[in-house]
């Protein structure tokens, strides 16, 4: 009986844990079945359960386009589909992070308490909608990539401030102009309609309008983080590091086990062939004769 050695049990171990994240993967995918929504009303916050159904960027577009009657927006039409897409933003999600778990990118979550806990925090955007919640970045993630498949230009709107923490937003360009969405926060509808869903710096310079749109919020603490915004890159997604993580994670998570075989199968060959060299070179040596004096 031969013996193991420690590479082989390595080896043995290693591709048994990734045939158990390719399992976990394929049974999620296939067999993965949504549990109910649980929603505890917050402050108002708007949900609406059965846009669950949408968990897709085509399948929102879908629905904002059967809303508004057709696939080309008129150039005249621009804020009616804008306010589509905000309604329909503030509807499918609650406020919550949502993070990969085992058998939905395995390694992205086992890899990110390592690496970075905020890694774990999806920004795929398909991916995103496969929740019903989803965080301030990540309902804005959404926003954009509908507005930018639309033809829109986007930007993300960044927040800091001391007693609040970040936020995150963004801007979509129609009408000559920029305009300021907030799906996570949901500043007033009605208003941020009639008054054309203002951009971020004409909103801050008028306090009362900030009051009226967030008068469920601590007016002070509002005011003190709209100020601090700053802008992203136009048509730039806003977590490009996260987003190729967790695309490579996320192939690694059902072909993890063939690389393992891959690498192992080449070490051993390169492993036996030196063997083989050092071997023959030996037996060169022995059947040389001796030279005598």
């Amino acid at each position: 009986m031969k013996k193991l050695t420690f590479s082989k049990i390595i080896f043995f171990v290693a591709i048994s844990l990734a045939i158990q994240v390719l399992i976990s993967e394929i049974w999620f995918y296939f067999f993965y079945k949504d549990k109910p929504n649980v929603f505890e009303s917050v402050n108002g916050e708007h949900f609406d359960p059965s846009l669950s159904r949408l968990r897709s960027i085509p399948t929102f577009l879908q629905y904002c386009d059967s809303i508004y009657g057709s696939t080309r927006i008129n150039p005249s039409d621009s804020e009616q589909y804008a306010i589509i897409i905000s309604r329909s933003l503030r509807e499918r999600f609650y406020h919550g992070y949502s993070h990969y778990s085992f058998g939905q990118n395995s390694l992205a979550c086992f890899l990110a308490p390592v690496l970075n806990e905020k890694l774990s925090a999806i920004v795929i955007p398909d991916d995103i909608l496969k929740h019903p919640n989803a965080a301030c970045s990540q309902q804005s993630i959404i926003g954009m990539e509908v507005f930018k498949k639309k033809g829109f230009k986007v930007r993300k709107v960044g927040f800091f401030a001391d007693g609040y923490g970040g936020h995150f937003c963004f801007e979509a360009f129609y009408n000559g102009k920029w305009h300021f969405f907030d799906p996570d926060l949901e500043p007033k509808l009605r208003i941020m309609i009639a008054n054309h869903f203002p951009s971020i710096a004409d909103l801050v310079s008028e306090d009362s309008l900030v009051h009226q749109l967030y008068y469920k919020k601590d007016n002070k603490l509002i005011k003190k983080l709209l100020i601090t915004y700053t802008y992203g890159r136009v048509n730039k997604f806003p977590a490009p590091n996260a987003r190729v993580y967790q695309y490579i994670t996320k192939y690694l998570s059902y072909t993890l086990w063939l690389w393992i075989v891959l690498i192992y199968v080449f070490v051993r060959k390169r492993v036996n062939y030196a063997k083989k060299k050092e071997q023959c070179a030996e037996l060169q040596d022995s059947l040389v004769p001796e030279i005598r004096a």
